[in-house]
Order: C-alpha cells, then structure tokens, then sequence
C-alpha cells in the first residue's frame, strides 16, 4: 500500500504493521500469530484489528469457537469468487531452463512489504540441483537478501534433505534469507513441482520436463495460496538459518579434517 494511501487513511505505524500482516497471510489466522508477525503485544494487536473492522479493513471469520483476523479484500475474493465472475485468466507455457530461468526473476520485482509464497513438492528433489544454474541460483539469492523480500516456504522432506548434499559455499549462499519453512512429509505433496505464489502470479515449475506454467489471475492465486495455508498447518515449522549454520559448520570441519589427513 503506498505511503500517500496509508497517510489518506490516517493509520498510526502499528496498525499499519498489523494491516502489512493481514494483507500478506493467505487466510485467515489467529490473533496471537498476527502479533508474533507485527512484533507487537497480543492486547495491543487485537485492539487495533477491532479498529481495523470498524474501518472496512479486516474481518472477523469464525472458525468453530473463536474468530480468526484477514484482510478484508481477500474476503470479498471468495465471496466473488463465482462462475463467470471474474475476467480470463492469463496463462502462459515457457519451456527450457533459459527461458525458465528469465521467469524466475520476476519474483525480484516484489517489495519489502510483499511475500513469496512457494511449495517444493517431493517430485523435484532428483531433478533442481542439476538442472539449475548454480550462479543464477546465487544471484537470485543475493537480489532477494539485498531486497529484503520475505519467503514462505511448504518443502517436502526430500527436498528439504538436500541441503544436506550441498557443499559448503551453496549453503552460504542460501544462507540469512528472510525464510520461514514448514517441512512436510514427501507423500503429502508428493508432485514433480516448484510453485511459486506472489501477487496475483502462480509460477509452476517442471524442471525435470523444463517446462514452466506462469498463471496471472487473482481468484486462482488466491486458491493456491489457500493451498499453501492448508499444507503450513501439517508442516513442522523450522529456523532454516540455523539449520544451514549447522551445516555449514559440520561440512567446514569435515573438509578441515580431510585436508589435514591429504
């Protein structure tokens, strides 16, 4: 939301830092998460979504015997979400890796107050390590550290083992990126794809097949990042940089230890 927007609405920086979460999250989701998210007093966060109802700007969804808290415009999403309601969607095949690879840049152009949504399912994990660029891959990861752009990630266990089989400068490179990943177990999501999520954009990825599906219309963007908000649930939540400090740590000492012993 632009800042002109933001002062016309007259919100104060917490609610504006409450408001950024709402329009990030997928669906609807728990006071105490909002908080977490806003880095602000859970009081304090429920206070300010009551006035953010007020305003048009949040609603309150039951789920079972509490409320959740989302956007309101995702809200008005669903509820127009009907045949014939929206306009045609934009899809789009590409195929090789150059042309994929060009794709993929496309998530740079998001903002710090945006969020790349992805789901790795277990079918690529035998394929994205030979078929990606190494250099494009420590490109994409430098832009998206330097950018400040935020990623939420569902990975199949398989594909999470990789970073296991990386050596010690791949792991540095995904290393302090504003990553939050749920591991999910392989035959929960087990389809040969990369998915990305942003805006109103889906990015499906086949590397083994170089085949990418680029999708721009807001209903079907909005049904696969309800997608993603279904598998986050079944996922096990983990610091990702400090897993990769561990490794990288582990592979650092190995390779000391067999430089020693040549």
């Amino acid at each position: 939301m632009r800042r002109i927007t933001l002062e016309a609405l007259g919100l104060s920086p917490k609610e504006h830092a409450v408001l950024v979460v709402l329009q990030q999250q997928p669906l609807a989701d728990k006071v105490s998460r909002i908080a977490i998210k806003a880095e602000l007093p859970h009081t304090t966060t429920s206070f300010i979504l009551r006035k953010l109802e007020k305003r048009k700007l949040a609603k309150r969804v039951r789920l079972n015997n509490h409320f959740r808290w989302m956007y309101r415009k995702n809200i008005e999403m669903f509820e127009r979400a009907t045949p014939g309601s929206t306009g045609p969607a934009f899809v789009n095949t590409l195929s090789g890796m150059t042309n994929i690879m060009k794709e993929l840049t496309k998530v740079l152009e998001l903002s710090p107050t945006e969020r790349l949504y992805s789901i790795q399912g277990a079918g690529i994990s035998k394929m994205i390590l030979k078929k990606m660029d190494i250099k494009f891959v420590y490109s994409i990861h430098r832009e998206i550290k330097r950018r400040k752009i935020i990623i939420e990630g569902v990975v199949a266990e398989s594909v999470f083992n990789l970073f296991e089989k990386m050596h010690a400068g791949q792991l540095m490179s995904h290393l302090d990126r504003m990553t939050v990943a749920y591991i999910i177990p392989d035959e929960l999501i087990n389809f040969p794809l990369d998915i990305f999520m942003f805006r109103d954009c889906v990015l499906m990825v086949d590397y083994e097949a170089e085949r990418l599906v680029r999708i721009e219309d807001s209903a079907l963007s909005q049904a696969f990042k309800s997608l993603f908000y279904i598998a986050e649930q079944y996922g096990r939540k983990i610091d990702l940089n400090q897993h990769i400090r561990q490794l990288i740590t582990k592979k650092s000492a190995s390779e000391a230890d067999e430089a020693v012993n040549k």
